[in-house]
C-alpha cells in the first residue's frame, strides 16, 4: 500500500544507529525507514500528519508500540521540539533524526485528494486535513498574477504565465469545481510542448501542494529546532527532491555552528531507481553535530 523507502540502505547507514539510543523519523509514511531503525535497535519517534499513514503504522507495529520502542506521533515536524519534549526526549539526547520529504505512492494514488493527476476528485491537497485552505480554494482566491507568481517560486515552470492564465479562465467560466484531472489535463493542453519527459502539469501540482502544506516554511523550522535535540555526534539525514528542498536544508544547516556537512549529496543507484522509478530525484545529505 505504501511506497518503497528511498535510500533504505544509505540513510540507516547514515544514521549509525546504536541498540538503545533514541532516533526521530520525521515522515513515518508506510514505516520503512522506522522499521530498519527498530530491527537495529533503536527507539524512534515518528512524525506524520496524514492519520492514515499513523493507523497504518499503529497497526504494523503494535508490539514496538506496546514495548515501548516506537512512539508515532499524528503531529507536523515543525513541532518537533515540542512533540520530542512530551516524549521524554530533551536536548542532546537524540543519536539522529531523518527526514523523507517525499510524497508517498498512498497519498499520490489511494488518498484522492487531488494529489494525482488522474484523481476524478477535487483539488484538495491537504496531508493534514484540518487544514483550512484547500488547493483549489487558491486557484479561486489568487489573481491569474498572484498565480503566476506562486507557481513561479514553488514550481520554478517557465511556462507559468500560460497555465495560470489557462487555469483562471476555466475555473471562472465552470459552473462547478474542476476536478483534478480536467485541472492537469488544462495544463496538459496549454503547454506548448507536444511531448515532454514528465507531465505538464507536474510542477504546477508541486507548487500547489507546497503552498497548501507550506511546506518549505515547515521544513525550515523543522530543522532549526531540531540540531538542539541532537547529541554530540548526532546526525542529521536529509532525502530531498527538488531544489527548493535542497535550498532550505543547505542554508539552515549551513547556518548551523555546530552542525558540519559529512556526506552529500548523495543519489539512489541505477538499480534503485530501475526498481522505484520515483526515487530518480532523490538526494540525501548527512550532517553530524560536533
Amino acid at each position: 500500500m505504501y511506497h518503497t523507502p528511498v535510500m533504505l540502505k544509505e540513510a540507516i547507514a547514515a544514521l549509525n544507529i546504536e541498540k538503545g539510543k533514541s532516533y526521530i523519523d520525521c515522515n513515518l509514511g508506510g514505516g520503512g525507514h522506522t522499521a530498519e531503525i527498530l530491527k537495529l535497535g533503536g527507539n524512534v519517534l515518528a512524525f506524520d500528519v496524514d492519520e492514515n499513514a499513523i493507523k497504518h503504522c499503529m497497526q504494523r507495529f503494535e508490539k514496538e508500540i506496546a514495548n515501548g520502542l516506537l512512539r508515532p506521533a499524528n503531529s507536523n515536524f515543525r513541532d518537533i521540539d515540542k512533540v520530542a519534549k512530551e516524549n521524554g526526549l530533551k536536548e542532546g539526547s537524540v543519536s539522529g533524526i531523518l527526514y523523507d520529504l517525499g510524497t508517498s505512492t498512498f497519498q499520490l494514488k489511494e488518498e484522492k485528494k487531488g494529489f494525482s493527476f488522474d484523481d476524478k476528485t477535487e483539488l484538495d491537497m491537504r496531508m493534514d486535513s484540518s487544514l483550512s485552505v484547500m488547493a483549489y480554494d487558491l486557484l479561486i482566491v489568487l489573481s491569474e498574477k498572484e498565480l503566476e507568481k506562486l507557481i513561479q517560486a514553488y514550481g520554478e515552470e517557465p511556462q507559468a504565465k500560460k497555465y495560470a492564465k489557462a487555469i483562471k479562465e476555466a475555473v471562472k467560466t465552470s459552473k462547478r469545481k474542476l476536478l483534478a484531472f480536467e485541472i492537469a489535463e488544462l495544463i496538459k493542453k496549454s503547454s506548448r510542448y507536444s511531448h515532454s519527459r514528465i507531465h505538464p502539469a507536474t510542477r504546477v501540482f508541486q507548487a500547489l501542494r507546497i503552498a497548501v502544506n507550506s511546506e518549505l516554511e515547515n521544513l525550515r523550522l523543522s530543522i532549526e529546532r531540531a540540531t538542539p535535540l541532537l547529541c554530540s555526534k548526532g546526525r542529521l539525514v536529509v532525502i530531498s527532491f527538488h531544489s527548493l528542498e535542497e535550498n532550505v536544508v543547505e542554508k539552515i544547516a549551513g547556518s548551523q555552528d555546530n552542525l558540519f556537512q559529512v556526506t552529500g549529496p548523495e543519489v539512489p543507484t541505477n538499480l534503485e531507481v530501475d526498481v522505484n522509478p520515483s526515487s530518480r530525484s532523490a538526494k540525501m545529505r548527512v550532517f553530524e553535530k560536533k
